[in-house]
């Protein structure tokens, strides 16, 4: 099973994982009251129920957003837009500079290549596989954890659970194998009833196939917050991820990567010829906005250090 595993794809299965990891854990829309008191059922029943919540969520909506990802060698500013086929992207920035008459020509090079229905068909499947990691981490999320409510101090609009790794959880897969080493804070909304901000800490080495596939050490974290974007549609704001392991024993795994997200608006259904239409009529440069403000860290979770690591 493991050479089996180990092909070709494990260095991209891995990659993704991490990724995986941020969004499973900012997807469940919780139903828990909006009167301030605590909710009657454990937090591991609420966490089960938003499960189920999300399995049920339509996908329905279609929207437009500025997405910024810093990394250690610079940042790319994109206009992204959701389409019933996948997701489309602009590069419309690079280092927070308008791109070279070169650099535009070979970025609109780039998405005219998938008016081709072929092109457009492997991006489609390469982020449905992207969502199929997603729901395997989401859907194990109730069984691999134990969570308590904990007083949120002057925190009136939210509510805190602490989540540690469920020492009877068998994982079904490798995506669900990192919760086992992961503990998280987790702040919900109480008037929205959705995952305002969590944070989550490695406190001890994941390994992947015995070790043989890879290894995530100790200290790994990860930091997400979204808010009400677009009525009452929610939006991932920020996200901030610092993974430091090996991919098949030896290849170094480093990622540090903070990732904005601002300016969303609805759009109308569109098909891929469309949704390029609109791309390349947008303006081409990210908007100011307050939103460069969030290219800083919205704050820690109040206690979240002490009490993931302890």
């Amino acid at each position: 099973m493991i050479r089996s595993v180990a092909g070709s794809h494990s260095r991209l299965r891995t990659a993704r994982l991490i990724f995986a990891i941020a969004l499973a854990l900012i997807s469940p829309a919780l139903a828990i009251p909006s009167n301030g008191g605590e909710p009657a059922e454990t937090a591991n029943d609420l966490l089960r129920q938003a499960v189920a919540n999300e399995k049920l969520a339509g996908r329905d909506d279609y929207y437009a957003w500025i997405d910024r990802v810093q990394k250690p060698r610079g940042s790319v500013t994109k206009l992204m837009v959701n389409t019933p086929e996948g997701i489309l992207a602009r590069t419309i920035e690079l280092n927070d500079r308008a791109l070279t008459p070169d650099e535009r020509q070979q970025d609109d090079e780039r998405t005219r290549r998938l008016l081709d229905p072929e092109k457009m068909r492997e991006k489609a499947k390469k982020q449905q596989e992207d969502q199929q990691h997603i729901e395997r981490l989401l859907w194990a999320l109730a069984d691999a954890f134990q969570c308590e409510y904990a007083p949120s101090g002057h925190d009136d609009r939210n509510l805190r659970l602490e989540c540690s790794p469920n020492p009877k959880f068998s994982p079904p897969n490798y995506e669900s194998q990192v919760l086992q080493g992961m503990k998280t804070v987790i702040l919900i909304d109480r008037e929205d009833k959705r995952i305002a901000r969590i944070e989550g800490t490695l406190f001890k080495d994941v390994t992947f196939g015995w070790g043989f596939l890879g290894r995530l050490y100790r200290g790994g974290h990860i930091e997400i917050a979204q808010s009400r974007v677009v009525g009452k549609h929610w939006g991932l704001t920020w996200m901030q991820l610092t993974f430091e392991g090996r991919i098949i024993v030896i290849k170094p795994l480093n990622i540090h990567e903070t990732q904005t997200s601002w300016d969303y608006r609805a759009v109308p259904r569109m098909t891929v010829a469309q949704a390029l239409e609109f791309l390349r009529d947008s303006p081409a440069q990210a908007p100011p906005l307050g939103s460069r403000t969030q290219h800083k860290s919205p704050g820690a979770v109040p206690g979240s250090h002490a009490a993931i690591l302890r």
